[in-house]
């Protein structure tokens, strides 16, 4: 079905609002020229048909001179519901209701209803019955004639009118749209397909090039292994990193092997079994997608794991696994990376050796100083004064943090060689924390930070060495004084479930940046906002805590959001012997509650 011409050239083109404007000066004119010729048709109120002249003359006006193409599409609305109001006044002062010239009204309901949008039917037909009864509205007409149910009835064939020429007008931009379309696209073609055969071309060569590319970067990996596998875990590439640090060719790997095979398999059975025990990672090749799923959750897509040398020699990697992806975005299996760490445990091997050496040496001389130290403030022939004991102190609390530094340093250097001494016995977690919570509390009235403790009346029991859990609160808590300024406050809460015991620390301190989190428990490491606030300390304390909570088997959080404080938590297990315990206590306390 075609749309009529006039509707065509009405909504097509863009139609500059003086355009459309025209057919209702035309309308007027004519209707001035009735009145000139047929003075049966002229004005009964003067007044109101030159009002509605001068409205409809103003439109006008502002359709040609106004620079609509720079306002919103929407304002040029006006101009037609402007001109509608002044045919209402025009039709008021040419006989009210009764009026020859009504009809003039359907001409910018025209302009409306031809508007992109089915709102703009509702629009045409509602300001027509407003217009239609301004005779009413205005007092020139009564109510109670019967010429008022010609202003209802009207706009509803306004309304029928207008909508078939929103569904014209709509389908006359789809038509013009089209065709608009189908010239774009026919002089498109042509220069398309001369610059498809021109592309083709060279992506073939960009293709040979990279293809070369990568086989070059391919072959030049040596220093890492890299070995690309289906989602069997079967080998499928084999680069020189991975001959020379494997000891097996492309040829016998490639479509032969499994990446299994090259795994310390005692390392994957026994971390296999901390995750999933219902997956056999040697042999059950088909499950070896849930097995990487498993152990990518555990232990992370970068761990450290022990490769298998052909000659039957263990090498240490730090072993990455990355999904690899086929053209239509599917995982068609992974990329392991591994970098030989043979090197850098002797280098971190010797540098602990060092670190243990250096840290005795200091340790003897420092523990002479502070004793005579204090054998010279003890001297009671020869009293000190208090500046010389002002001195002396400063000597003695200087010399103290020295000595807690060694100490540190060689507990972190047992923690490297592994030889990290756990002292285990059953620990109620509550009279530690709150032993560490009044160890800190001289420190924080000195600094002004309001430090409070939360514990559970029923005792928290644990499995562990107190000496070193006491050590990591104190660690924690010494840290959430030191980053809390004056007025804010530190809460040490303790909570238990069925299975763990949690120990949490909260500040309102300065907080840490999202992008340092991850290295916080690095040794050595300070973040940002320590550094820039100056607070002192060497960055061991969090190493030390999360090598403290590790050795229990428990596991080491923190949350923090800068400018507004800071939480960390330490979750401990709590021996399944321990939980029964509780649990038949509690079962003989009801029992006994009962009779």
């Amino acid at each position: 079905m075609t749309t009529p011409t006039w509707i065509g050239r009405l909504v097509g083109d863009s139609p500059t609002p003086g355009l459309k404007q025209i057919p209702s000066v035309a309308g007027l004119a004519l209707a001035l020229l009735a009145i000139l010729f047929a003075p049966r048709a002229g004005m009964t109120d003067p007044a109101w048909g030159w009002l509605g002249i001068l409205i409809v003359v103003v439109a006008t006006i502002a359709a040609f001179l106004l620079p609509w193409r720079r306002m919103p599409h929407t304002w040029t609305l006006a101009l037609p519901l402007v001109t509608m109001v002044g045919f209402g006044f025009f039709r008021v002062g040419t006989g009210g209701a009764s009026s020859l010239f009504g009809a003039l009204v359907i001409l910018p309901v025209v302009w409306i209803a031809t508007e992109e949008g089915r709102r703009y039917i509702a629009v045409a037909a509602v300001s027509a019955c407003v217009v239609l009864q301004m005779p009413y509205l205005l007092g020139e007409a009564s109510w109670t004639d019967g010429m008022v149910l010609r202003g209802f009835f009207s706009p509803f064939v306004y309304l029928i009118f207008a909508a078939i020429l929103n569904d014209l007008a709509h389908r006359s931009r789809l038509q013009i749209a089209s065709l608009s379309t189908l010239a774009e696209q026919r002089a498109t073609l042509l220069a398309e397909a001369e610059r498809q055969a021109r592309d083709l071309e060279a992506s073939e060569a960009r293709l040979r090039e990279s293809e070369q590319f990568n086989r070059s970067i391919w072959e030049a990996i040596v220093a890492e292994s890299v070995i690309a596998v289906d989602l069997r875990g079967e080998v499928v590439a084999w680069n020189p990193g991975a001959e020379r640090m494997l000891g097996h060719t492309s040829d016998e790997t490639v479509g032969r092997s499994y990446i299994v095979d090259f795994i310390d398999a005692g390392q994957l059975v026994e971390r296999t079994a901390e995750f999933d025990s219902s997956i056999d990672p040697i042999n059950d090749h088909d499950h070896f997608v849930d097995l990487i799923s498993a152990a990518r959750e555990g232990y992370g897509d970068n761990a450290e794991w022990t490769y298998l040398h052909a000659d039957g020699t263990k090498i240490p990697v730090q072993l990455s696994a990355s999904p690899r992806i086929d053209q239509t975005g599917q995982v068609v299996g992974f990329i392991f990376i591994g970098t030989d760490l043979t090197q850098a445990r002797e280098v971190n091997k010797l540098k602990d050796e060092f670190v243990g050496m250096i840290s005795h040496e200091l340790r003897t001389p420092l523990s002479s100083i502070l004793g005579y130290l204090e054998l010279i403030r003890d001297e009671a022939e020869e009293p000190l004064t208090p500046e010389q004991l002002a001195y002396l102190a400063v000597a003695e609390r200087n010399a103290n943090r020295l000595l807690s530094l060694v100490g540190d340093l060689l507990f972190t250097a047992q923690v490297e060689a592994g030889k990290f001494p756990l002292e285990r016995q059953t620990v109620e977690l509550g009279e530690i924390v709150a032993a560490a919570v009044e160890s800190g509390r001289p420190a924080a009235e000195r600094n002004g930070v309001n430090l409070e403790a939360e514990l559970p009346q029923n005792p928290v029991v644990v499995d562990g060495d107190p000496t070193r859990l006491a050590q990591a609160c104190d660690n924690l808590i010494s840290n959430a004084l030191k980053f809390t300024g004056r007025g804010g406050s530190v809460t040490v809460s303790l909570t238990e479930s069925e299975t763990e015991a949690v120990i949490a620390v909260q500040d309102t301190g300065m907080g840490i940046p999202a992008a340092e989190i991850d290295r916080l428990f690095t040794r050595f490491f300070r973040s940002s906002t320590a550094m820039r606030q100056a607070v002192q300390g060497v960055g061991l304390g969090l190493s030390i805590t999360k090598a403290i909570v590790t050795a229990h088997h428990g596991l080491m959080g923190v949350s923090s959001v800068e400018n507004e404080g800071t939480t960390f938590t330490i979750a401990l297990p709590r021996p399944l012997g321990i939980r029964r315990g509780v649990e038949v206590a509690g079962n003989q306390m009801n029992e006994e509650s009962t009779a």
